[in-house]
Formats: structure tokens, sequence, C-alpha cells
């Protein structure tokens, strides 16, 4: 049985099912603090890889930079993975890109809306956040021991059900499409799709992650500006690194490293380059 949870009144949660899903058990909660929370209490006690945590509510979603994700109950999903990868930690970044060419092609495969990656974590539908992901891992003796990988994507939001201050930068794929559609389709897809590429990744590192993110992106060539100064620069998107960096053209031409906290990929300067 999983670990439980307290909630944000300190009262214990028990799952509320458990279910397996082409080979997955999956524990769902009706409320929890957070799936990676939860997840990451899990795979301390020895959860196997692929092991993962579902919820209907979250009261403490986060996303990257400590960002609070919001989501009302039963119209998004909130799931996050055990990973047990044998790689060094400098690649760990390597699965955030490819759990988002996992994303956008369960979208796609779901909905036919075009969802692309924005660099370094967010899908997006014609420009919109549809979904966010974030990973956590924990090392031991220098190697990583696990890795959570949290997903959360707008699935069945109304307009009306997006925060007030995202309406303008945040989509769902009922909004989309235009009807309803079954999260459990997304999650069989994705579950899919995870493990198609999850192989091809085991088998040929980065390279496979590489060729199958820059197929997936609506990020390289475009300009995104650099936070890392008190007199930010403006570069072009060029590439990425193994290390999940983004290479950014600078005005002397040549590719230079960034990693998620120096950049900006915010309206004003994300433009197409031409």
């Amino acid at each position: 049985m999983a670990k439980t949870d307290a909630n944000a009144n300190g009262e214990a949660s028990l799952p509320h099912k458990r279910i397996s899903l082409c080979g997955k058990e999956i524990y769902i909660y009706r409320e929890i603090s957070s799936t990676n929370s939860v997840a990451h209490t899990m795979a301390s006690d020895g959860a196997p890889e692929g092991t993962m945590v579902m919820s209907m509510f979250q009261t403490a979603g986060m996303g990257r930079m400590k960002r609070q994700w919001v989501c009302p109950a039963g119209k998004g999903i909130m799931m996050s993975m055990i990973l047990r990868p044998k790689i060094g930690v400098q690649l760990v970044p390597q699965l955030t890109l490819l759990c988002g060419v996992v994303v956008a092609e369960t979208i796609r495969e779901v909905t036919g809306c075009a969802a692309g990656i924005k660099w370094p974590n967010d899908i997006v539908i014609k420009g919109r956040k549809v979904s966010g992901i974030l990973s956590q891992s924990s090392l031991f003796r220098g190697a990583p021991e696990f890795v959570i990988i949290g997903i959360g994507i707008n699935v069945n939001q109304n307009d009306d059900q997006l925060p007030p201050e995202c309406k303008e930068t945040s989509t769902s794929l009922r909004i989309e499409l235009g009807k309803r559609v079954s999260r459990f389709t997304v999650l069989e897809q994705f579950i899919t799709i995870w493990e198609k590429h999850f192989q091809g990744f085991l088998k040929e590192g980065y390279p496979y992650i590489r060729t199958n993110w820059i197929k997936n992106n609506v990020t390289l060539g475009r300009y995104i500006t650099i936070n890392n100064s008190n007199n930010p620069n403006v570069g072009v998107a060029v590439d990425i690194s193994e290390r999940g960096g983004l290479l950014v053209s600078l005005s002397d031409g040549l590719p230079e490293e960034f990693l998620a906290e120096d950049l900006s990929l915010g309206s004003t300067y994300y433009k197409i380059n031409k």
C-alpha cells in the first residue's frame, strides 16, 4: 500500500484506489498536497520504477521556479512518475526534455491539436500553455537514486476555470478542441508513448532525445532574453545541450549554453527569427 500523505490540514490520506494500466501501478488520490511529494515518499520507501501517483486535486501543486500549479478538481491530469535511471547526474535534465516530447505527442495523438515544446518544460498550443513538467531527483553517492517527473495537463477546464492571471497565456484541451476530452485516454496514450521513447533513450541516449525534441519544439529559431546580468541580452535559440540547456547565438554569432534559471521565453522576446 502507498505511504500516507498529509493534506493542508494535517490529515492523513490514503489512495482512493490503485489500478494497473499498461504495466504501470497507479495510485489515485482524491486530494493531496502534491503528486511529486507523495511520489517522493513512495520512492524513498522503495517503490519500483514506473510507479505513478495521480490526484483529482492538489493543495500545493508546484511548477518550475516554485510557481503554483492550480487546477479545479477533476478537470486536469496531475500525476508523477518514479524513475530509477542508471545515468549520470548531469544527464537527469534530459528526462525533462524526453517527457516534453511524450506530452506533446500525446496531445497531438489524442486531440489533433498542434502541441509543441517551449523550452524548458512547457507544452503550448498556439503559444498558450497547456501543460508543465517538473522533475526532481534524489542522489545517493553522487548518482541519481531516483527521479520524480511531475506532469500537469489542463484537460477539461473552460475559460472561466483558468486562473485569472493566466487566462491570456494558458489554455486547455477542451478549449482548443471545443469538446470534452477523456482524461483516461490521455493517460493511456501518455504511458504508451512514454514507453516507446524511454526505451529509445535507454538504447541510444542523448542523440535520440535531441532528434525527437527538435521535431516537437517551438523554441529554436526564436529570440529569447538572457536574464543573468543587469543588462539582459537578446539572442536566438539554436539548439539544446546534453545537460538540457539551451544553446543561444549571441551578438558574436557563437552559441553559448544557458540553463533554465538564466533565461526568459516571455511574450516580449518570444518571436520567430526572420
